[in-house]
């Protein structure tokens, strides 16, 4: 049986009794008691357990919960420090907002966790986090923690693609093995004719009497230069004898060079190359757009009819009878003009969402706008409205079977096994329309047929 909803405090020290919180010494004894959470609270006498604890809450079903520190921790899982009364009054606010969502917080996918996540703490900018240890040098602790696939941590950049997230501030960027995408790697000089390391800097002479070259140690006879292959005796710099560019040489196969070749190794899988083929990411603070709010709030099924837009481009359902209006009067002084107007109307949204989730779902009619897109012409227009029906309007078509390749196309992206996708098609040619209709009436007349 859940109780009042109470904000959660970890602590081993006394606190006043109070109807507004409830307080634990362990994470297991606050899963014992079955009070729901407002939110969390930490004390400072568990500073020390504090990173079991948030980790705990991000995983848990109380994930998107804001939990608050009594000491200022700095971590990107916590939401601060505040004092028991400011964060009670804060989470209440919290619980205000989440009732404005049309869905369930359960099962949620990644993505939705995370819009949730920042809608609830409006103006809040993730920032990536230094971490020697990670892979990339840089993490995201709430997108890792939220994570469905601890493999795939890239997942929010599908978010920003869909102006759901954006960019704010460039923090670092990385270098990265072309290989595994690791940072962790070194660079290290080698020979440029053989990339052998066992190189060594050192100083050479060039002769200027018989034009030889060699390292400086080969002229070397006490305190005189003395060329080794023609015996003269090198006095005067500029004169006798100068000193070439080269400044190395290789021990392994004796190649003189000016600057060594430089390559990267990668600690992780051992790959090596040239330091120009090393992919680069750059990593920003990241934070939710106005337009990524609006989409959360608006509901499940109005999600799911959105991702048309993705593929499919509108005009307005008033232009759109407008056009239809004057395409009719066209046929009707001339029957070379023939039009078709196709009505889909989306049956079992909710059943869809229901069974497959809506992360899932919304896959599932992306597919399924991207091939309509597809079938249609460039002069095709097409319009929806708020009941979930999209108008095709079809100039230059006569009754060529167009609702058998909506069916097959609706067909050929249904899911194996599950629940199946349901839409009603009806098409009206311009040849079977009454001489005295217009646009509004033919409309609701398409719409009216049964199934």
């Amino acid at each position: 049986m859940v109780l009042q909803k109470k904000l959660i405090i970890f602590s081993n020290r006394f606190f006043e009794k109070r109807e507004t919180y409830e307080v634990f010494n362990s994470w297991e004894s606050f899963l014992d008691s079955a009070i729901e959470p407002i939110g969390f609270w930490i004390a400072k006498d568990f500073n020390d357990n504090y990173l079991s604890i948030i980790n705990n809450i991000r995983r848990s079903n109380w994930w998107y919960k804001y939990c608050f520190s009594e000491d200022n921790l700095n971590n990107e899982l916590l939401d601060g420090s505040l004092d028991i009364d400011k964060a009670i009054d804060k989470c209440n606010l919290s619980e205000k907002k989440i009732t404005k969502l049309k869905f369930s917080l359960e099962g949620l996918a990644a993505s939705e966790k995370l819009l949730v996540y920042l809608y609830l703490r409006e103006g809040l900018e993730i920032v990536p986090q230094f971490n020697p240890n990670a892979p990339k040098l840089y993490t995201y602790p709430i997108i890792e923690i939220l994570s469905d696939n601890q493999n795939d941590l890239d997942w929010y950049q599908e978010l920003i693609r869909k102006n759901l997230l954006a960019y704010k501030k460039l923090i670092d960027r990385v270098r990265l093995c072309n290989n595994c995408s690791s940072a962790h790697i070194y660079f290290i000089d080698v020979c440029p004719n053989c990339k052998n390391i066992d190189i060594k800097r050192s100083r050479f002479l060039h002769c200027f009497a018989c034009g030889y070259v060699g390292r400086q140690e080969e002229f070397s006879k006490g305190y005189d230069l003395i060329c080794p292959k023609c015996n003269a005796h090198l006095k005067h710099i500029g004169v006798d004898y100068d000193l070439p560019t080269a400044q190395y040489i290789c021990n392994n196969c004796g190649y003189v060079f000016e600057e060594p070749e430089t390559i990267y190794r990668c600690i992780a899988c051992g790959e090596e190359g040239s330091p120009d083929k090393l992919n680069i990411q750059e990593f920003y603070s990241i934070e939710m757009t106005l337009y990524g709010r609006e989409w959360l709030l608006l509901e499940q099924k109005k999600i799911i009819f959105s991702v048309l837009n993705e593929s499919l481009k509108y005009v307005s359902l008033e232009y759109f009878q407008l056009l239809l209006d004057w395409f009719i009067k066209l046929y009707r002084r001339d029957s070379n003009f023939s039009f078709a107007l196709a009505l889909i109307k989306f049956q079992n949204i909710e059943e869809i969402i229901q069974f497959y989730g809506i992360s899932q779902s919304i896959e599932i009619y992306r597919a399924l706008a991207q091939r309509i897109s597809e079938m249609l012409r460039n002069t095709d227009i097409v319009c929806r409205d708020d009941e979930y029906k999209l108008w095709i309007f079809l100039p230059a078509t006569k009754k060529k079977g167009i609702c058998n390749r909506i069916n097959k196309l609706v067909n050929s992206i249904q899911p194996e096994s599950g629940v199946k996708i349901k839409v009603y098609i009806n098409i009206q040619y311009s040849s079977e329309i009454d001489s005295e209709i217009n646009a509004e009436f033919l409309m609701n007349k398409l719409d009216s047929k049964n199934d």
